[in-house]
């Protein structure tokens, strides 16, 4: 289950959510209607869809972006 603390915090698609129970960045992306192209951040660091979030994680979805 994903609780929404806010719908905004200074940007219309920033939201801050806590996740109350285990469960894996694809389920995550399921609950917030995502798809599998994002790049995800946890502490920094890129992780997989199969990764499980833990309590206290600092989860960053970030859209990819392509340039050259």
């Amino acid at each position: 289950m994903v609780r929404k603390l806010s719908d905004t915090i200074s940007k219309p698609r920033i939201r801050k959510l806590i996740v109350t129970e285990p469960k894996t960045v694809a389920e995550l992306f399921l609950d917030l209607e995502l798809s599998d192209e994002h790049v995800v951040l946890i502490g920094g660091k890129r992780v997989t869809l199969d990764h499980q979030i833990q309590e206290n994680d600092n989860v960053v979805v970030l859209p990819r972006i392509a340039g050259g």
